[in-house]
């Protein structure tokens, strides 16, 4: 089957199984994934697509059948994690992809899909793109998803080189964690470990890059 009529079934199948406006999400977010593949993995974009499809597919999942799926796959869910329940769909979502659409089980895939909502320490360039995708999309319409995205967008035009984008996408990843963990904080909620260690892991990067640039 050719790329596009592949991505075309994915698309069809995904829409099927959700509501119309996080379908709507979902196709946004393929988009500027594919924005973002074009200027960071343009040899990567099918894959980015892909993820991008699939990083929603239990969002709407209620958080009694996002549990009973953890614990289908023996997965132990603690204390912090139970707080949060908004976290849980990246998490089932990755667990189910091998399942559901086995044609798709790519490590890359999968971690992107895991990583797209806590972040972690150990991201690569494309669990990058889909995190950031999912939060810059343009059906967002929320403060810090509008900060961020111009942050991202204005400040890639004025990069150059190579380094200087990959400087600027981590220094982006920063901002996204600190606007999250301040929104968290004023809510009273609890923080991800993840997104503490993920943000704390991109603030030496950036720190080691301009060291490195003196």
């Amino acid at each position: 089957m050719e790329e596009q009529d592949k991505l075309s079934e994915l698309r069809n199948a995904i829409c099927a199984r959700l509501g119309e406006y996080r379908a709507k999400h979902v196709l946004s977010t393929e988009e500027e994934a594919a924005k973002l593949a074009a200027v960071y993995l343009p040899e990567k974009t099918e894959k980015v697509r892909i993820s991008a499809l699939l990083h929603d597919i239990t969002k709407e999942y209620d958080a009694k059948r996002q549990l009973q799926i953890f614990s289908e796959f023996g997965i132990i869910v603690d204390n912090v994690m139970l707080a949060s329940p908004k976290v849980f769909h990246a998490k089932t979502a990755a667990l189910l992809i091998p399942r559901e659409f086995p044609e798709y089980a790519d490590p890359e895939i999968v971690s992107a899909v895991y990583k797209h909502t806590t972040g972690c320490a150990d991201m690569s360039v494309m669990d990058m793109l889909i995190y950031l995708a999912d939060y810059i999309e343009p059906t967002r319409k929320f403060a810090d998803c509008q900060v961020l995205r111009s942050y991202f967008w204005d400040g890639l035009a004025k990069t150059q080189t190579e380094p200087e984008k990959l400087l600027h996408l981590y220094r982006t990843m920063v901002l996204s964690f600190d606007l999250t963990i301040k929104n968290l904080m004023e809510e009273q909620s609890v923080i991800a470990p993840d997104t503490i260690a993920a943000r704390n892991a991109f603030v030496l990067k950036c720190k080691n890059i301009s060291e490195e640039g003196k």
